[in-house]
């Protein structure tokens, strides 16, 4: 398999895994290969991703790797030894369903902050992935998962930012398209989505129907034709927590995992593709994506200027915790989110330079722990 795409999954934690798995499973000749901290893990998920790939009958190369993200040189060593085309980054050091696992008046407290306050633990892995990858030479692209809609813009003033993020966006992009296409009483292969949104709104959609105090621009095309205004679009975004409603948390993950395919797979078998991801090029939150030629662009609604766009992002931004990204990186959290954070966790954060963030990180991962604790008993 010497004309095998080769692609790093960099992370064996959940979402890794079932990317891996599924990256496995291609008629087209890849080498995919899994590499987290613990051999244990990463053997025997390498191990039953391969089997698998057998029993269907998929002859893809399998294997396995170990390095601790925290190890930077150890990390290129990997990067440069598999030498891949692409590399996904599935590294965080608090996944965000983490917090589901309080008590639920514990969760319910926390949960108030939204995510921006809790930047540094995505931020930190990602920062270090991408020191590693810069370290190894490789010029794969690179792909990753968590939060990119904030982690990519902040990364992006050290020129450490990943080409293009996954999900968040994109996981309500199929509910929309079923509602339209049913209500339209089309296939969904005839309706074209094209959501212009935050993590902040790509959250609340699928639970509450709706982008709450924030913006997010949707247009809704029909045969390549514009029939957003011929919709009920509020109606339609109400089903979505209703008679459109699904499996969510961590058995959820499936969503994102193939938020993440529709995104690796045209990569992986270098054909172009529409897509929706976050921080393409290091942009603030999410857009649709038009992947050409491994390049990507912006592909707006009907009638949306680039700066619309980027306005829509940035109350989404606010609303999810974070006041602004400054040029060089420094990230200014939004008071009402961080007093949240204050009166739970005794964690507090007005603004974040990028030197400062893996002390924050180590910070909130201990100030978590003591409350997890104490709201235990």
């Amino acid at each position: 398999m010497n004309n095998a795409r080769k692609i790093m999954v960099l992370g064996a934690g959940d979402i890794g895994r079932r990317v891996f798995h599924e990256l496995a499973h291609s008629p087209n000749p890849r080498h995919v290969q899994l590499v987290g901290r613990d051999e244990e893990t990463v053997l025997k998920a390498a191990n039953l991703t391969r089997f698998c790939s057998v029993q269907r009958g998929y002859t893809n190369e399998v294997s396995h790797a170990r390095t601790d993200i925290t190890d930077v040189a150890r990390t290129a060593e990997r990067i440069s030894a598999f030498d891949p085309d692409i590399i996904f980054l599935a590294v965080s050091y608090q996944s965000w369903w983490v917090i589901s696992t309080l008590q639920q008046d514990a969760f319910q407290r926390v949960y108030a902050a939204n995510y921006g306050p809790w930047l540094p633990m995505h931020l930190v892995p990602v920062m270090k992935a991408m020191e590693a990858v810069r370290l190894s030479g490789t010029q794969a692209l690179v792909v990753n998962a968590a939060y990119p809609d904030a982690v990519h813009p902040a990364l992006t003033a050290v020129g450490l930012s990943p080409h293009i993020g996954i999900g968040n966006v994109a996981n309500n992009v199929p509910g929309i398209t079923a509602v339209a296409a049913d209500e339209l009483g089309r296939s969904t292969a005839d309706v074209e989505v094209r959501l212009v949104a935050h993590h902040y709104v790509s959250h609340r959609l699928s639970r509450t129907g709706n982008s709450g105090p924030a913006g997010m621009g949707l247009g809704i095309r029909l045969d390549g034709r514009d029939v957003t205004g011929e919709l009920d679009v509020a109606e339609l975004l109400n089903r979505l927590p209703g008679a459109y409603r699904r499996t969510g948390g961590l058995p959820g993950q499936t969503m994102t995992a193939s938020s993440a395919l529709s995104v690796l797979e045209p990569l992986a078998d270098e054909r172009d593709a529409v897509v929706h991801a976050p921080g393409a090029d290091g942009a603030l939150g999410g857009y649709p994506v038009a992947i050409e030629n491994g390049k990507f662009r912006a592909l707006l609604p009907d009638g949306m200027t680039a700066d619309e766009a980027h306005a829509i992002n940035v109350s989404g931004q606010l609303y999810d915790g974070i006041s602004e990204i400054r040029a060089d990186g420094t990230v200014v959290f939004e008071p009402s989110a961080m007093a949240v954070m204050k009166e739970e966790l005794g964690y507090d954060c007005a603004e974040m330079k990028l030197s400062e963030a893996e002390g924050r990180a180590q910070e909130i991962a201990e100030r978590f722990a003591a409350y997890r604790d104490r709201t235990a008993r």
